[in-house]
C-alpha cells in the first residue's frame, strides 16, 4: 500500500495509476524513485508559461447537457466543450494550481475545487472566475490547506460537500459561497463523495475507509461488510502462483478506494485499485466485488440517467455495464495509452465525455459504448476568452 505524499503538493490520488501515471520506473516507496516523484509532484499544477490544452493532465468532467460540459485539469485548466464537442474554449482561470473536479447548476452557475483548498466560482459560465479563500485550522506538518478533491450537492443544489486529505470534509449551504468544516479529525485521504439528499451521503478513501451519514456529514458511521474481495493483491493470480511469488493476502484495509456514486439511496459503487468494483444494493450496509472486466486500477464510477453503469482507470480503461456484466471497451484500450480519470453524461444519457492524462478528451454520443478522442489540432486551437484574472 503507497501512502499518500501529503507535502508534495498533491496527494497519490492524482497519480493512482502509480508510477506509469508520472513515467517513473519503480515503487514509490523506494528510495530514487520516491524522490523523482516528489519532484513531479512538486511541479503540477505551478508551471510557469502558456497552457498547452492538448498536453495538459485532465482530472475531473462535468456534462450539464449536449452542447455544454466542461473539463478541468493541471494548471488551472478549464475547457468549455460546446456542440456536442464541436466547439472547444479554453476558459481564463487566472490560477496557476491543478483543478480536480467542476460541477454547474444551470448554464451560468458553477464550482470548481482543486489543489491547496482551491475554489472557485462563476457567475457568467465560466468567463470570469471568483476564487473563495478556504481557512482551515492546519496541522504541524501542512504547509498549505489541503487539497480539495471531489465535491457533491445534495438535493438542494445550495448544499455542497467536498473531501479531500487529512480527513478534509467541508460543507457549504450557498452553493460554495462559504464553507464549513466537518473534517474527521484524523489523518485519511478521502478522495469521493456521493450524497443522494442533503442529509444522507458517503466518502471513500484510503485504508478501505466507506463512511455513511445521515444527518449532513456532523456524524459519520463506518461500513466494512465487503463480500467477494479477491484472495490475493494481484486478483489475476492463482494461489500457488501468488504464493510463489509472495503476494500478499488482500484485505478491506489494504484498498485505496478512489470514487463513490450513489444512483438511488440503496444503490451505488465504488471504485478503487487493482480493478475492484464494489456494488451494493442495501445503503452500504453490504458491499459486494463484481466483475469490472479489468485488473488496472480504476479512477471513477458513474451510471447515467438511462441507467448504464461506466467506470474508468489507468491504460486507457472504460468499462460499461450491459445487463449487469461489465466490459472494456477494447478500442479505447488499444488507442488509449494513458490513464481516464473522470468521465460525465448528460441527462439523455447519450452524450458524454471522458478526460485523462496528457490532454486526452474522449466524446461519446451512445451512452458510453463507443468514444471519439478529440482531436490534438482542436484542443491546441482552443482560445482563451479574455486575459482578466479571478477576483
Amino acid at each position: 500500500m503507497v501512502r499518500p505524499l501529503y507535502r508534495t503538493g498533491v496527494s497519490i490520488i492524482v497519480v493512482v495509476g502509480m508510477v506509469a501515471l508520472l513515467g517513473v520506473s519503480g515503487g514509490c516507496g523506494h528510495g530514487g524513485a520516491e524522490a523523482e516523484i516528489t519532484e513531479k509532484l512538486d511541479r503540477m499544477g505551478k508551471s510557469k508559461g502558456p497552457v498547452f490544452p492538448n498536453r495538459e493532465d485532465y482530472y475531473g468532467a462535468f456534462v450539464l447537457d449536449e452542447n455544454n460540459a466542461w473539463a478541468v485539469g493541471n494548471r488551472g485548466v478549464i475547457l468549455h466543450i460546446a456542440n456536442q464537442g464541436e466547439n472547444i474554449t479554453l476558459l481564463p482561470t487566472g490560477v496557476e494550481q491543478a483543478i480536480y473536479d467542476i460541477d454547474f447548476v444551470d448554464l451560468q452557475n458553477g464550482l470548481a475545487i482543486g489543489q491547496d483548498g482551491l475554489i472557485l466560482k462563476t457567475a457568467d459560465g465560466g468567463k470570469t472566475w471568483k476564487q473563495v479563500k478556504l481557512e482551515l485550522p492546519l496541522q504541524e506538518w501542512q504547509v498549505a490547506q489541503p487539497h480539495i478533491f471531489s465535491m457533491s450537492r445534495g438535493t438542494d443544489p445550495n448544499k455542497v460537500w467536498a473531501v479531500g486529505p487529512a480527513g478534509t470534509v467541508i460543507h457549504s449551504e450557498d452553493s460554495g459561497e462559504t464553507w464549513q468544516n466537518l473534517s474527521l479529525g484524523r489523518d485519511v485521504t478521502l478522495n469521493g463523495v456521493s450524497f443522494v439528499s442533503d442529509t444522507e451521503g458517503w466518502v471513500v478513501g484510503e485504508f478501505g475507509t466507506i463512511l455513511h451519514t445521515v444527518d449532513g456529514g456532523k456524524t459519520w458511521e463506518e461500513q466494512k461488510n465487503v463480500l467477494h474481495l479477491p484472495k490475493y493483491t494481484r486478483p489475476e493470480l492463482s494461489e500457488e502462483e501468488a504464493l510463489r511469488r509472495r503476494v500478499p493476502p488482500l484485505y478491506l484495509e489494504d484498498l485505496f478506494l478512489v470514487a463513490v456514486n450513489f444512483r438511488t439511496p440503496t444503490e451505488g459503487y465504488i471504485a478503487a485499485e487493482s480493478g475492484i468494483l464494489l456494488k451494493t444494493e442495501d445503503a452500504g450496509q453490504t458491499w459486494t466485488n463484481v466483475p469490472s472486466g479489468s485488473f488496472n486500477t480504476l479512477l471513477s464510477v458513474l451510471v447515467t440517467p438511462t441507467g448504464q453503469g461506466v467506470a474508468t482507470g489507468i491504460l486507457g480503461t472504460i468499462a460499461v455495464a450491459d445487463d449487469g456484466q461489465w466490459g472494456l471497451i477494447q478500442d479505447v484500450r488499444e488507442h488509449v495509452l494513458t490513464w481516464i480519470r473522470d468521465a460525465s453524461f448528460a441527462k439523455d444519457g447519450r452524450f458524454g465525455i471522458a478526460v485523462g492524462g496528457k490532454g486526452t478528451v474522449l466524446l461519446t454520443r451512445d451512452g458510453g459504448r463507443t468514444w471519439k478522442r478529440v482531436g490534438e489540432d482542436k484542443l491546441r486551437r482552443a482560445a482563451v476568452l479574455t486575459p482578466e484574472k479571478t477576483a
